[in-house]
């Protein structure tokens, strides 16, 4: 057995720092050949009275201490309080691997993360703060797409956590697990990539066998995060991908058909309207979903016409239909946020005027009405004042003129961020999309045709940051032109 410990301990070597990608990658094979050759009695025997991973640095030989903990934890299987000791070194684990030696064993990683996930949803007070953290160590970007993602959504949603889904949630996802082209060099493990897709791939392991169905429940479960803690924009966003999904012969999916209900309940929540469709969407896939949500089109038709009272009407016809589809609550919220947008109607036409004439318009009674103003105020819905009367009747609304928020540095810094993610992410997506075979074949057809072609084909469409200090001086020129 100490021969067996001494072998796990011979990675790194101590020149690991000055090693090549090449001379890392040489080494790691080595030693990964070495450890297979032990006996499985290695992994989970204790050595002498100590267990093997009181032995091993989780941050120095992080491929033996996972998959010595790994064995542990299978063999252990029917033991639940081995394995809640075993999660206390699962967690340690989680906060310090090497996130290089790990890439050499996706499968291993994936397997233990799932269950560690499983765990923390069982205890009394789960954290899941381990696994994101974990996640975030192997990916920073957490813009691969794998089944970890989903897995990791649906345990927060169901033991009613779901903020703790935010760390990764709030990551955009550029990109999905792909088997590397086979012509070209696959890039090694050991290298420093930009963007983890290089190293995240349908043969790493990390990921189990993704299916579309997979990224649309993903999205619909975010969106269901974000309508809870009132992010309408993101919420938006995620529906809109499952909106826009591209299909085979035109076929739609029931979660699309669920996130267009749910898209239209928010839109109306946000704007007191319908968002715009975008622009990209498929009209055969579009005129689907509508044949398939004409209840909800109905409301919303309702809703922006103001008509409170066909609206009321609309609302208890189709109660059995929201209850079913799961969005009973949010109609709910559409009907209570009517009233606020008949009110936030008035301010287009008037500066003032007495709350007894908001209660005639609204069809309530003045003292309700007196709280309800307030109520709007205070939640930031409407930007007015209430002048006190000696009746409820006799106070006065006065609206406020709307004040347009400058953008911060924080925020202007945020975006410049997201631009620079997002060219980093089209330049990556160039790379990949060159090395199919569909672009190769059709780049030798072109250059047979000869050069005739669209210009727009052979623009330079890259985009470079500018200097530091030159940003003004840029909007000036365009100015001055």
């Amino acid at each position: 057995m100490t021969d067996a410990v001494a072998t796990m301990l011979s990675f790194p070597p101590d020149n690991v720092d000055t090693l090549s990608p090449r001379d890392y990658e040489k080494a790691m094979d080595s030693y990964i050949k070495k450890l297979e050759k032990l006996p499985g009695s290695a992994w989970t025997k204790a050595v002498g009275e100590q267990n093997v991973l009181e032995l091993i640095d989780p941050e120095v030989n992080s491929l033996p201490y996972l998959n010595s903990l790994l064995q542990q934890v299978r063999a252990a299987a029917k033991d639940r309080k081995k394995q809640e000791g075993l999660l206390d070194n699962a967690i340690i684990f989680c906060t310090s691997f090497d996130p290089v030696q790990v890439r050499y064993l996706g499968e291993q990683w994936r397997d233990l993360m799932e269950w560690v996930t499983d765990m923390l949803a069982n205890l009394s007070m789960p954290d899941f703060s381990a696994v994101t953290t974990a996640m975030l160590r192997l990916d920073p970007t957490a813009g691969t797409f794998t089944t970890l993602h989903l897995h990791l959504v649906r345990r927060c949603l169901e033991i009613g956590a779901p903020s703790q889904a935010l760390p990764i949630l709030d990551k955009n996802l550029y990109a999905f697990p792909v088997a590397p082209p086979k012509n070209a060099t696959e890039d090694l493990l050991s290298e420093p990539h930009e963007l983890s897709n290089a190293f995240i791939t349908t043969k790493s392991g990390f990921t189990h066998k993704l299916h579309s169905e997979s990224v649309l429940e993903y999205y619909l479960l975010g969106a269901h995060v974000y309508i809870g803690l009132r992010n309408l924009d993101r919420a938006r966003l995620f529906l809109e991908y499952i909106i826009l999904h591209p299909s085979s012969s035109h076929a739609t999916s029931a979660l699309q058909v669920e996130a267009f209900k749910k898209w239209v309940l928010i839109g109306l929540l946000s704007e007191g309207k319908r968002w715009p469709l975008p622009r990209t969407h498929d009209v055969a896939v579009m005129k689907s979903i509508r044949s398939l949500t004409k209840p909800y089109d109905a409301l919303a038709e309702n809703f922006e016409k103001r008509d409170h009272r066909k609206m009321a009407a609309e609302m208890d016809v189709g109660a059995q239909i929201w209850q079913e589809d799961g969005n009973q609550r949010l109609v709910k919220e559409v009907g209570n946020a009517l009233l606020r947008y008949r009110v936030l109607d008035m301010q287009k036409t008037y500066a003032a005027l007495p709350v007894s004439r908001v209660a005639t318009f609204l069809d309530v009674a003045p003292d309700v009405t007196t709280t309800m103003l307030g109520e709007m105020i205070r939640s930031g819905h409407l930007n007015a004042s209430v002048t006190n009367g000696n009746t409820p009747g006799d106070a006065v609304l006065r609206f406020h003129p709307a004040t347009t928020a400058s953008s911060s540095d924080s925020e202007l810094e945020h975006q410049t961020q997201r631009i620079q993610d997002l060219i980093m992410f089209v330049r990556d997506a160039d790379r990949r999309l060159q090395l199919t075979k569909e672009y190769v074949e059709t780049q030798k057809r072109a250059k047979r045709a000869g050069a005739d072609g669209d210009l727009a084909d052979q623009m330079d469409l890259t985009w470079d940051a500018p200097a530091p200090g030159l940003a003004n001086d840029g909007d000036e020129d365009i100015m001055a032109a």
